[in-house]
């Protein structure tokens, strides 16, 4: 029996391991965060921790496990794993992803230090390490400038800084952690989605925002929208991935989630590109887009195995992320009630618990694939659902905020 360990940093319903490697012969070793653990426990090696992202006995584990099976390969679809997983692969000598390619992806002034003054355009960047740093990056460039973690995903964390007086409100309060800060890039964000199996673009697409990744800082909701092939953006974003993979320490075999901006003055500007499958409903929407599991296809590359062929040609879709509000969800809407162009849902809440508003872009109360005859009626489909969520779940003010529970 073969074996391969998985830090499964998701619900078994969105990456059912052992379905997926149903006769293969290879066995998933499980290393997954508490809450997920009950949707795992039918399968035979589940190890599941509090505190996962931070808590080093998740590696402790995996290292003992990785040994006491021998495993082939490591598979981690999660950002907070990339790292982790490359270090073990490393450690073991197995093939994959190693430390440096996982940095690269994982740290944005490593990622933009490769980047530099390649044939992408990278906005002006500094790694932050004291305020003074942050003067005189101000003092260089003006406003506004941004601030970020280097290695957060989903927005968390960043803080669009436009004058004086929200510079010193943000060093009052400073994120804690190491950041970075850069030029504010104004325009129309994209995103291009792909595999690479084997050191090639197997698959490559881009997409378009409806609303933005800051979007849930206002409780409000995101869409994802893939540009048709007739699109007068299609190609240069499709060869600016392309571009930055190449430049980068890019391993054999990896998803990939990269976003661009292309400003009011027609530049394409680099914003980030992480080696894992995009956050919130997008691997959703492209298995029903595109036939393709990106998730399922990137782990048969990873393990050796010849992946099934996409199922169908394109079906125009987009994807709708709804992050909670402040409160406690009193009602959500049933499947029953549900407009006719939704194709896929995924609820994270349940009624009578509370929440504390959007965290970050990837994290969602619901979620929802959408469809339509053309991305026209998809981007108004999108709308729809969005207003008729609104308007069917109901909330109530939560006791901490003084309202009545």
């Amino acid at each position: 029996m073969r074996h391969i360990l998985v830090f499964a940093k998701t619900p078994y319903a969105k990456t059912p391991y052992d379905q997926w490697l149903a006769g293969s012969g290879i066995v998933p070793v499980i290393v997954t965060a508490r809450e997920y653990a009950e949707s795992y426990s039918h399968l035979p090696h589940v190890h599941a921790f509090d505190a996962y992202d931070t808590n080093q006995l998740v590696e402790k584990t995996a290292l003992r496990l990785a040994r006491e099976f021998a495993v082939e390969a490591v598979f981690a679809r999660a950002e907070a794993d990339v790292v982790r997983a490359a270090q073990l692969r490393e450690l073991l000598g197995l093939p994959g992803q190693h430390t440096a390619s996982a940095l690269a992806f994982r740290d944005k002034v490593v990622m933009k230090d490769h980047l530099a003054g390649g044939p992408v355009d990278v906005p002006a960047y500094r790694r932050l390490d004291s305020a003074y740093t942050a003067l005189e990056f101000v003092a260089e460039h003006g406003y506004p400038v941004v601030i970020k973690p280097v290695s957060e995903s989903g927005s968390l964390g960043a803080a669009i800084i436009r004058d004086e007086a929200e510079l010193d409100a943000y060093l009052a309060s400073p994120w804690r952690g190491t950041s970075e800060i850069e030029v504010f890039v104004p325009g129309q964000m994209y995103h291009v989605d792909g595999l690479v199996a084997d050191g090639e673009v197997v698959f490559v697409h881009p997409f378009r925002y409806l609303n933005d990744c800051l979007s849930f800082r206002s409780n409000d909701w995101v869409a994802n929208l893939p540009l048709t092939r007739q699109d007068p953006e299609y190609d240069r974003l499709v060869k600016a991935a392309r571009a930055v993979l190449a430049e980068l320490p890019t391993p054999p075999h990896t998803a990939f989630h990269a976003e661009f901006w292309i400003t009011p003055d027609d530049r394409l500007v680099f914003c980030e590109i992480a080696s894992r499958t995009g956050g919130g409903m997008i691997s959703a929407l492209v298995r029903q887009a595109f036939g393709m599991d990106l998730d399922k296809a990137w782990l048969y590359a990873e393990c050796g195995l010849t992946p099934a062929p996409a199922t169908h040609a394109y079906r125009p879709a987009g994807a709708l992320c709804i992050p909670p509000q402040n409160g406690v969800l009193e009602r959500l809407p049933t499947a029953a009630e549900q407009p006719e162009c939704v194709r896929e849902v995924m609820v994270t809440g349940t009624a009578g618990q509370e929440f504390h508003g959007g965290v970050k872009s990837g994290l969602f109360l619901a979620g929802y694939v959408v469809g339509g005859d053309s991305e026209e009626e998809v981007a108004a489909n999108l709308e729809r659902v969005a207003g008729w969520f609104s308007d069917t779940s109901r909330w109530r003010p939560a006791p901490s905020a003084g309202g009545i529970a």
